[in-house]
């Protein structure tokens, strides 16, 4: 599954895009997980204070918010998606 990471996301993780392998389909959790396992250094950005998915970062699959999918981050993807990681970004 092929996982995109942009602005300071990029940063730590040094790469544009990875491919993470997955045997079955996974969740967005799964993808998550396998994402933090490989970077953990990620923890701090995609994590808040208890341990959830930050409402800071984006998750987008295939172009589309995974806040809007009727699963949010139990939605299976399939291994032909793209993931991408978007932190978000305010000015003024």
């Amino acid at each position: 599954m092929r996982v995109g990471f942009y602005a300071t996301l990029r940063k730590i993780v040094g790469t544009k895009y990875v491919e993470f392998p997955f045997s079955e389909e996974p969740a967005l959790r799964q993808v998550i997980d396998a994402v933090l396992l490989a970077y953990p250094e990620l923890s701090d950005e995609l994590l808040d204070e208890s341990g959830e998915f930050s409402h800071r970062i984006h998750l987008m699959v295939d172009g589309r918010s995974s806040k809007w999918l009727p699963g949010g981050l139990d939605t299976v993807v399939t291994t032909d998606q793209t993931i991408e990681f978007f932190p978000a970004v305010a000015g003024g």
